[in-house]
């Protein structure tokens, strides 16, 4: 996305969100708890290990590199496993809330409440996520095995599909549709448009940066900030192309 147009993204969250900070804040709630404690831990270890290299000679070092060489711990199943479950949980509040925000672009007049967040829990978008989460986990999987940039790639092609699943919902055309098939409209919408996300998660390093060193504090702002780009994005992206390239659902 070129410059002008994350401005335009940006400026249009920030008009949604003046004035309604506190709902902002409030539907992100568990995301945001996550991150400043996340964000504490990341800069309290930043701050350790400066100064314990600071207190350390170059012969300290060279040792404690052989260790760590030496000392390698092997690849386990446990380990993916941990990492679905964290994932799952992730996406699941993840994507109840940017639905929220999403609903709330499109109709100013919308009242959220703390439960937003919960609605991917419903029995209306459960078996959808989760079917979406395990597709997506499993293609993205395998991709990785070509190399760790096929994987992101992939990433970025696949981002759209939970969104375009309660575009489907709201339509009453989901039945219509097996779940993976949203994967496949995802990675159609978002042809020649992945540089553009990447471009728009750069633009927010600054604000990551200032979150960690704020001890986390800053994530306050900048997850319902992230979200609601996020959300944007989508609703940008389906104005310019929905209909042309994803008639199933648009035309």
């Amino acid at each position: 996305m070129d410059q002008t147009s994350n401005r335009t993204l940006k400026k249009e969250v920030l008009e949604l969100y003046r004035g309604n900070w506190i709902t902002a804040i409030k539907i992100n709630i568990i995301p945001i708890v996550c991150s400043i404690f996340s964000g504490f831990i990341i800069a309290s270890l930043i701050g350790i290990i400066l100064y314990f290299f600071s207190q350390i000679d170059s012969s300290a070092l060279g040792t404690m590199e052989n260790y760590s060489q030496n000392s390698g711990t092997p690849y386990s199943g446990r380990t993916t496993a941990q990492q679905f479950f964290f994932q799952a949980i992730v996406v699941f509040f993840t994507v109840g809330i940017q639905y929220g925000i999403l609903d709330w672009l499109r109709h100013r007049n919308q009242r959220l409440s703390w439960g937003t967040a919960f609605q991917t829990f419903s029995r209306k978008y459960f078996t959808s996520t989760l079917a979406i989460f395990i597709f997506q986990f499993i293609f993205r999987f395998l991709w990785s095995f070509l190399l760790i940039i096929p994987g992101w790639i992939k990433y970025y092609s696949y981002s759209q599909a939970y969104f375009l699943y309660k575009e489907a919902t709201d339509r009453k055309i989901s039945d219509r549709f097996e779940f993976v098939n949203f994967i496949t409209f995802s990675r159609r919408l978002m042809d020649g448009n992945k540089a553009r996300l990447l471009g728009l998660q750069i633009s927010l390093i600054g604000w990551y940066i200032l979150s960690i060193i704020t001890f986390g504090i800053g994530f306050i702002w900048y997850v319902p900030y992230r979200n609601g780009l996020y959300a944007a994005f989508y609703k940008n992206l389906v104005e310019q192309r929905g209909q042309q390239v994803l008639p199933e659902i648009f035309g």
